[in-house]
Order: C-alpha cells, then structure tokens, then sequence
C-alpha cells in the first residue's frame, strides 16, 4: 500500500487552535509511518479531540484507500488476463499465467468481499436498532423470565448430594474438556480491519473520552467498543453480589460450564446457586447492533443489556472483532494474559495510550506481586484439608503437583523462620533484616529449584485448583477439623479465626466470618501470581523479603525491574504507538527505559510538544523561598515537625487566602506529612483564623469518600457563606486528587505545592532500581530516576491548575529546592516563574493578579 499524505485540513467540532493542528498532523504522519510517538500537550489544550480526530482521519482515510487499491488490482490482474488471451500463442503458458493471475485474484476479491459484507452487516445494524420495536423487547424479556420445566423439584437422598458435590470438587483432568467455559470456546478471530486501541487508566477517564468521541465529526461513523470486566459489566445480581473482582470471574465460568442434571437440580437450589446464567446466552445479536451503532458509555451499555436481558460483558467481547475504535483501560492492554483472555489481538493495529506519563510505573506495578505469611498459611491449611479428603481419588499426575505446591508453600514459610504449624499470630524470633535475592537465589534459598515452575502454574489453572478449593471450604469449611484434639481446636474455621482475629474465643467461628475472609481473598490467587512472577527472566526482576513481627505479617515480594521485558511484545505487534499525556518530560526515560529496551529502532522513535494554549497573563507562576518573617521555606525530612517552620507556613496560608479567591489547592509530600501539618496548624489556631475566609477540606484515604468531599469543597465555593469567599483543600501529591481531577475555574484559583516529594532514598526497592538502571541503562540514569520520580509528581500538581482558554490561576512552589529545579517543571510554567527571596513581594504580585481579573469580569 502506497503512503498517504498527511492532511492540511482536519474535520473537527470547532476551529482548531494551531496547537491542535499540529498535533493531528503529526499523530496522522506517526501512524502512517508506523512509528513509536511520544506526544506532550499540556492538559486544557484539547488533547482528546485532538487524538480521536488525527487518528480516526486516518483511520477512515486508510480505510478508503485500501478499497480504492484492491478494486484497482483486481482490475489490473483482470486487464493482464484478458490481455494473455489476446496475445498469447502458446495454450499451456496462457493457462499456467491466467491461474496464476486469478488466485492472486481470488485473494484480493476475498479481501474486498469481507470489507462489503462488514459495511453492509454494519448499516444492518443500524437499520435494525431504528426499527426496534420496544414492545418486542419486553415480549422478549417476558419470554425469558418464564420458569423452566427442569426447575421441578426431585426427592434425592443426603448421600446422593454429598457425592454429586463432591463430584463437581474434584480436580478437572488436565486433558479433559468437559468444563470449558464459553470464553475458553471462543476461537480467535483474524479481523480484516485495522482497528485503534486507545487505552487510558480508569473507566473514568474512558467515560471522559466518550464524551469527547460523541461530540466529534465522527460520532455517526465509527463503529466503538468500551471493554471492562466482568466486576463491570455483570448484570446477574447474584453473581455481581460477590464485591470481589476474582470471585465474580469464577462464579462467571462456572456458571457457563456442563449443565447439571435434573437430578442435581435440587441440590443446586439446597446450595443457593444456579445451575447457568440466565442471561446467557440471552439477545446478543440485538445488544451488539445496540454497541456498534452509536457511542455508548459503560453505564449506557450496562442499562441496554439489563433491557434486553443479556450480558453485557460476553457482547462486548463479541463486538471487539467489528468494532473499528475500542476503548480499554490500562490492563487489558499491558498485561499480556488479560490482553489473551480479552480477545484484543494487536498485530498491524495502532494503540494510543493516554495518560502515559506514569506507564513505566503502571507496567512494573501489573507484574509485581506480593505475598504475606498469613496468604501462605491459609492456603497450606486449605491444600491440607482438601488433599486429606479427596487423596484416593486424584490420579497420580494430580497427586504429585498438589504435593509440589505444598513443598512449594512450605518452603516459602521458612524465609519467616516458620512451619506449616505456625500460627499467623506467632512472634518471630529475633530482629530479622529485610533481605533481597535474584530469582535464581530465592529458588535457591528456599530449594524450589528442583520443582518445574512452569509446569505447575499449568497445573493450577488447567486444574481450576483455584475454583474447587474454593468451592470445597464454602461446602465443608465449619466441619473440618485438622485434629479432633482437646481445647486448642483447629481446622479451616478455627484457622481463619486465627488470621481473621474476629475472635479469640475457643468457640467455632460462625459461617459468616469463613464467609467473610472468602470474600476479601483468595489465598492460592496470590500465590499463583507470585509463582508466575518467577517465570521472569532473572535479571528483570528481584524478590525481597520482608519480616514482621509476626509470621503472618511477613511480606514476600517481587518486584519488576524492567518494564520492557513486557512491553517487547506489544511494540513487535502494533503497527504504530502513541504515548500522550500532558506531561511527558523527561522523555529520555520512554525512549530508554522502554522503547529502546525492548529491541525498538531508534529512527522509529518520534516525539511531539506542545505549548499550552492559555494566555501568559492567565498564570502567575513563583518558587517561594520563606515566609511573612523571612524563614527559609526548606521542607526537608530534618525539618519535618520543625515548628518554627510550621509556624511560617500557617502565617503563609493565612496571607494567601486574605488575596486569592475561591478555591485553593494545598499539596503536601504524603498523607503522614499532611496530618503533621494539619494537626499542627489546628493547634496553634492557624485553621481557626483560614476558617474566616475559606471552609476547610481535607482529602480522605478512602477512594468512596472522594466524591463526597469534592461536593462539599465545590458547593462552599459556589455558594460561600458570609465572611468566607470559598474553600481550601489540603491535598496529597501523588494521590486521589493529584492526577485526572479537574480544579477549573473557581475550583482552583491557586494551586500551592508545599515541599518536593521525593520517595524514601533508604528503601531497599528504590536502592535496587537505583542500582539496576546505572548497570544496565547509563551511569547517571538511577540517580536521574530518583529525581524525576519527585517532579513527575509535583508536574501532575501543577496540572490541575488551568483547564481551558479562559481559564486563569496561580502556582506557588514553596521550598527552596525548587530554585534548582525550574528546568523541569513544565514549559507553559517556566514562561512566568519567578523566584521570589521576599514573601511580600510574593503576596504583592498574587493580589495584584487576582485584582486585575475581578476587574476584567
């Protein structure tokens, strides 16, 4: 296929800053030169837009010119075939050419059939969802709802249950078949389409970019697909009740495998369970025209399937193979066994991955994991009892992984200095130092080298190990004991006491609490993913081991070192790949740490920034160095509860609010500092007098109370109550508030960074990763990681402070640090910064600025 030439002119909502027009040109050259680009535009600049419009230009534009190329060869081969037969004397050579010249044909014509048949199966379905009748859907609805003749009821003995349960606990043979799901029967689809993968980090922000998409000139005709979980998508009340994302899969695939008998019905209603999901397999066909005809969100998709009475999730999946954009969060793309099991097949596809400026942390996140002793131990407890009832019954391949495993967890136990008779509550002698290994020294160490790890990862999931032990303590967890002994009773029920501490009585737990722990964790899930990361090649990653106090507090953990060992793949499939975010620098850590790592040619390589499209009068920028008496403002880890300090930075917060109206944004290094602040502040009556003028927030630990707070911070801005012109919220850099919230307008007059976050230099995972990227990447690079890491933090601070054109606000880094730091801070912030050695020539400057802006409205 010939190059296409990058376009002066883009469709788009409105007309495009000049930003926003070089930005689509240079994603659309990317694209169609299968590049790896780094794309910076600074949050408010309309960088969503910008994205669907360059890319879905040209996607449509690609889509165009390889129709008009296969009609063009087909008529080609057909102007040399009739041309042979014109010219040529010899009949045999005619022939051989004419066959030759007409599979070549053949081939093209299928290509150009699957594209017709797609656009007519498409318009189909638009035809289809405007001709829905509403009655014929609750007709359908009303169908499925009536009861089933097999739902009678059969006398059956307690025996007979026992071993129909019992049964279906059973490990599933490695070579058998019998109980594979749905999923697993899907075959792998090869799409003839080129499709865009645009993947961002929550459904938050996905719901975000579908707001964008349904206001862009492309809303009408591209075919786009949401993907989410099952958490997400479940519309079976019985299963979604579960709360915990790995129960809600389970319980998913088993309803979905071998359909019970008659003769089990009763059993299954005794256990409180169903026998397969009514909404499976339910109006698939109709809910996907639904999806593929118009731009929906999850909530949307989630209300259509509970109208039509069909899943959500298993139509969505279906609809991946004839969606031309979807949608999908971080996970589903990074990490390779969900990217399998979701059915997304990157080979020639583009994938834009927004919010990319944490995409290194985000990969070695997804591959590390970690266990503790009390995992360890409840899992051995579950694997004990369930072998000692079902041992007669296994077969001799089943036997000896179930034993490998239990060696494996045994051995695990001993880096704490415990047994398999532990109790998570025992002490552990001694004071134990954090220790680190290679993976070659921990399988070493612990004496699992002889053990295949590979085939035994296998076994598990072939097994569905998981599934059945689960299964196997919900049915006989309150009866089974370990020992019929005197008063210290033991057994899985008094086991997860134990670990639970719900209850330090010698009574049994009731089922509630065995219930209960079930629900929250699945012991042998952490484990396996613990086991599979020692699939990693040694020099990727490390395992620490960190002891606590009790057995049941020690951590096992591993931790990836090089997040290019996982990307390598998803850079050998795509054609092309788009990092963007707001804030990119220091771009040398995504060509090194990444591209160039997993195996990418450097000429591949492109990158793109972007100013910011805010006025210079609408951002007053300045590194604060002390305080209204003139104390040095140096919020290092010797000066943390320095009260003369905190006593500076009260009277600063004070001044501040007196000039900048509305809504003021406190960031603090990390949720320990911020209650040090605060109860200091609180004390010394500083919050008492900022309460003259601004109602004070603070941000919550819990995500669920995140919502509620930002509420309430709005409303007192909207709506003050007299003396006070709206809000203050101290804040946490790094945390909820940090990244993907919009302080717009009002609702962030000033951001005020306080002190520089940098992470804990004594940790042994940041020493390790120190250490790593100076041996493998350059000298400097760890020391370089260490100092981006804080001002990637401070960056994504800063921008939450201006969102769109007209919006105006001020920045105030207060540390003098910050004098030595001004090269990377964002560009867009440099233009105005100053650097202020008098707080009053600070304040002066801020007043006169918000003073300027009250006159302007």
């Amino acid at each position: 296929m010939c190059n296409m030439e990058t376009p002066d002119v883009f469709p788009f909502p409105f007309t495009p800053y000049k930003i926003q027009q070089e930005f689509m040109k240079e994603l659309y050259k990317c694209i169609e030169n299968g590049n790896l680009g780094i794309f910076e535009s600074p949050t408010g600049t309309g960088k969503s837009l910008s994205v669907i419009c360059g890319a879905l230009k040209w996607l449509i534009d690609h889509e165009k010119l390889q129709k008009e190329e296969l009609n063009s060869k087909i008529t080609d081969l057909d102007d040399k075939i009739k041309m042979i037969e014109s010219t040529s004397n010899d009949w045999f050579l005619c022939q051989t050419e004419q066959m030759e010249f007409n599979v070549q044909k053949r081939e093209l014509q299928a290509k150009l059939d699957a594209i017709s048949k797609y656009e007519k199966k498409m318009q189909q379905y638009k035809e289809k969802i405007k001709k829905e009748n509403i009655k014929e859907k609750k007709a359908y609805v009303k169908l499925k709802s009536k009861p089933s003749d097999t739902e009678k009821d059969d006398s059956v003995s307690i025996d007979s249950q026992n071993d129909e349960i019992d049964k279906k606990l059973l490990l599933i043979d490695e070579l058998s078949d019998s109980e594979n799901s749905e999923e697993e029967k899907e075959e792998e689809q090869q799409s003839f389409h080129t499709k865009i993968f645009f993947c961002s980090r929550t459904h938050s922000q996905l719901s975000q970019f579908v707001k964008e998409l349904k206001r862009s000139p492309y809303s009408e005709n591209v075919a786009v697909v949401t993907l989410a979980s099952r958490y997400n998508y479940c519309i079976n009340k019985n299963v979604k009740k579960l709360k915990h994302n790995n129960l809600i899969n389970e319980q998913c695939l088993q309803l979905q495998r071998k359909k019970t008998t008659r003769k089990e019905e009763k059993h299954v209603k005794k256990l409180k369970t169903t026998n397969s999901c009514p909404f499976l397999p339910g109006n698939q066909e109709s809910l996907m025209a639904e999806l593929l005809s118009d731009i929906h969100d999850i909530e949307e998709i989630i209300k259509k399937g509970e109208e039509l009475s069909t899943c959500t999730y298993y139509a969505v999946r279906k609809s991946i193979q004839e969606g031309q954009l979807i949608l999908v969060p971080y996970n589903s793309i990074l990490h390779k066994n969900t990217r399998i099991s979701s059915g997304i097949n990157l080979k020639g596809n583009i994938l834009i991955i927004d919010e990319a400026h944490n995409l290194l942390e985000a990969i070695e996140r997804m591959y590390s994991a970690s266990i503790t002793g009390r995992n360890i131990l409840h899992a051995c407890n579950q694997l004990s009892q369930y072998q000692k009832r079902y041992q007669a019954l296994f077969n001799a391949k089943n036997v000896l992984h179930l034993n490998q495993l239990s060696f494996c967890l045994k051995k695990f136990l001993t880096v704490f200095g415990a047994t398999t008779k532990s109790l998570p509550t025992d002490n552990i002698s001694g004071d134990l130092p954090s220790k680190l290994y290679t993976i070659q020294e921990f399988e070493r160490t612990t004496e699992i080298d002889t053990l295949n790890i590979f085939n035994l990862i296998s076994f598990v999931k072939k097994s569905k190990l998981i599934h059945k032990l689960r299964g196997f303590i919900e049915q006989y967890g309150n009866d089974i004991k370990i020992q019929e002994s005197n008063k210290n009773k033991s057994g899985i029920t008094q086991f997860l006491k134990s670990i639970s501490n719900v209850n330090k009585e010698e009574n049994i737990t009731s089922p509630e609490v065995v219930q209960n722990e079930n629900e929250t964790n699945s012991p042998l899930t952490l484990i396996l993913s613990f086991l599979e990361c020692l699939e990693n090649n040694c020099a990727d990653g490390r395992i620490i081991v960190i002891p606590g106090s009790t057995v049941g507090q020690g951590i096992l953990k591993f931790l990836l070192l090089n997040p290019a060992a996982h990307f390598h793949d998803v850079v050998t499939e795509a054609r092309a790949i788009i990092l963007a975010g707001g804030t990119m620098e220091p771009v040398s850590e995504f060509t090194e740490q990444l591209f160039l790592a997993a195996g990418v040619r450097p000429e591949r390589i492109i990158t793109f920034s972007c100013d910011h499209v805010i006025p210079p009068e609408n951002i007053i920028s300045n590194i604060l160095t002390c305080g209204p008496t003139g104390v040095e403002f140096e919020f290092n880890f010797k000066n943390r509860q320095n009260t003369k300090l905190l006593d500076e930075l009260g009277r600063m917060l004070i001044n501040f609010c007196n000039v900048i109206p509305a809504g003021v944004v406190v960031f603090l290094p990390s949720y320990d500092y911020e209650n040090i602040v605060y109860e200091h502040l609180y004390k010394s009556g500083v919050i008492t007098k900022i309460r003259l003028k601004k109602q004070i927030f603070r941000e919550p630990r819990s995500t669920s109370q995140v919502n509620d707070v930002l509420e309430q911070y709005a409303r007192c801005i909207n709506f003050p109550q007299n003396p006070q012109n709206g809000s203050l919220l101290f804040s946490v850099i790094g945390g909820k508030l940090s990244e993907g919230l919009n302080f717009s307008d009002n609702l962030g007059r000033c951001i005020i960074v306080i002190g520089m976050p940098y992470p804990n230099i004594k940790s042994i995972e940041l020493q390790e990763k120190i250490k790593y990227l100076n041996e493998n990447v350059r000298s400097d690079a760890g020391q370089n990681f260490y100092e981006n890491s804080c001002m990637k933090a401070v960056n994504q601070c800063i921008g939450r402070a201006v969102r769109h054109i007209n919006d105006y606000s001020s920045v105030i880094l207060v540390d003098v640090r910050y004098r030595y730091k001004m090269q990377a801070l964002p560009r867009w912030i440099q233009r105005s910064l100053t650097v202020s050695h008098s707080f009053g020539n600070t304040i002066g400057a801020v007043a006169k600025f918000f003073a300027a802006k009250k006159r302007n409205t």
